[in-house]
């Protein structure tokens, strides 16, 4: 044996891989593997610090990159065809939420008409027409067509309580100048187009006009609930192994259109961007569904009491009568009123400059970090691969063609 070992040394070749040896440039030899030239073996010689690979740890420590070295597993290559087949079946889980919950929402709110013209007036049986068949029956079509995607869910991370409250004060304000945003977006509409409704924010006009405890379970509890494990929980987890970028920017772009608006549709957008980082960074469902209680009853729920309890609902009427003894009449006779509802509109701008300078510190210190994922996506080929496919085009004609028709019939 020794004999033929030293035949295949002669000869140029290594006894133990059958590889043939180079010569480095210093002299030494070499061993090469799939045409790589890693750099003579260590022997001991403390000197060099590169990774072991087999049985020869080599030098330079430039070839140790783990998805490269030799004997070691590759990086995964992009496969578009797969990829754009993963998005498509996301695409059309979300689709067919998007349908069922349209035409069986629509299709009972047909059938109460039927049977009592009146019944809609209602606020408590409206809401009941819009949120049971999107969650009884819409969102439960859309999870067991997602149960064959693949999924990756995000490592858990402990936040800090002010990390948490940072993350609350940056989303509510992204969401008011969304808010704010969509609301200007509307009006230029408007300007050019006076019959449409593009600064309509059905919400808003629900809050001012409806129940407060229906109000407080549609919105506040049953809404985010399931809000987040439809958009955060079950579609970033599918999103995730494209990575963190991908799930973050099509989650909430795919949240927001599906409001079927331009105000809510805006604000919608930046509100799940910012929720689908914070899941994303701690692999907790609860911190995105607390923050969605939070904002929605800040927006929804305590604007209403503090009208109520300040007895401010006729401010509008007194405006409108265009008298001006009445309205400073109205104000000194509601000048408690007007002070705790000015706080309140002073708390809701300090949170925005707050969460502004918030947001621009944590970027400026590198500390919103985003993580490439398991299969990167070419840069040339993100939006093709993302959206242009069955599922995700079925996905955004239904929801354009319902902005459209909430904004201009």
């Amino acid at each position: 044996m020794d004999g033929n070992n030293n035949q295949f040394e002669q000869q140029g070749y290594d006894p133990v891989t059958g590889q043939p040896i180079a010569q480095s440039p210093a002299g030494g030899t070499s061993y090469q593997y799939g045409g790589s030239q890693y750099g003579a073996p260590q022997n001991g010689n403390p000197q060099y610090g590169g990774p072991q690979y087999g049985n020869y740890q080599y030098a330079n420590p430039q070839y140790a990159y783990p998805q490269y070295g030799y004997g070691m597993p590759q990086a995964p290559v992009f496969d578009e065809r797969s990829a754009r087949r993963h998005f498509s079946r996301i695409g059309l889980s979300y689709f067919v939420f998007w349908i069922a919950s349209l035409l069986l929402g629509n299709g009972v709110a047909i059938v109460l008409y039927l049977v009592e013209p009146n019944a809609m007036v209602n606020y408590l049986i409206s809401m009941l027409v819009a949120l049971l068949p999107m969650y009884l029956i819409g969102a439960p079509l859309c999870w067991l067509c997602l149960r064959g995607v693949r999924a990756e869910k995000p490592e858990k991370n402990h936040w800090s309580f002010w990390q948490i409250l940072g993350g609350f004060i940056v989303a509510y304000s992204m969401m008011h100048i969304g808010s704010w945003i969509g609301t200007y977006v509307g009006e230029i509409i408007e300007s050019y187009i006076p019959d449409a409704q593009a600064s309509t924010n059905s919400v808003q006009e629900l809050v001012l006009t409806g129940e407060m405890w229906v109000n407080v379970m549609a919105m506040v509890i049953f809404g985010p609930i399931g809000e987040e494990l439809l958009f955060r929980k079950f579609l970033c987890d599918r999103l995730k192994p494209f990575g963190d970028g991908v799930a973050i920017v099509v989650s909430g772009i795919m949240f927001g259109l599906f409001h079927g608006n331009i105000t809510q549709g805006i604000y919608a957008s930046m509100l799940g961007m910012i929720f689908a980082y914070v899941y994303l960074k701690t692999g907790n469902i609860f911190i995105t569904i607390g923050y969605h209680v939070v904002a929605n009853f800040m927006g929804s729920v305590l604007p209403l009491l503090l009208l109520n309890s300040a007895a401010l609902g006729g401010l509008d009427e007194v405006m409108a009568g265009g008298d001006p003894n009445a309205l400073s009449e109205f104000i000194m006779g509601n000048m408690d009123a007007f002070f705790l509802y000015g706080g309140y509109v002073l708390l809701i701008f300090g949170l925005m400059i707050a969460g502004v300078v918030i947001l621009i510190v944590t970027v400026a210190r590198g500390r919103v970090r985003i993580n490439p994922g398991t299969y990167r996506i070419p840069s040339g080929k993100r939006f093709k691969t993302v959206f242009i496919n069955v599922g995700m085009i079925l996905f955004l004609l239904g929801c354009f063609s319902e902005v459209i028709l909430n904004t201009f019939f």
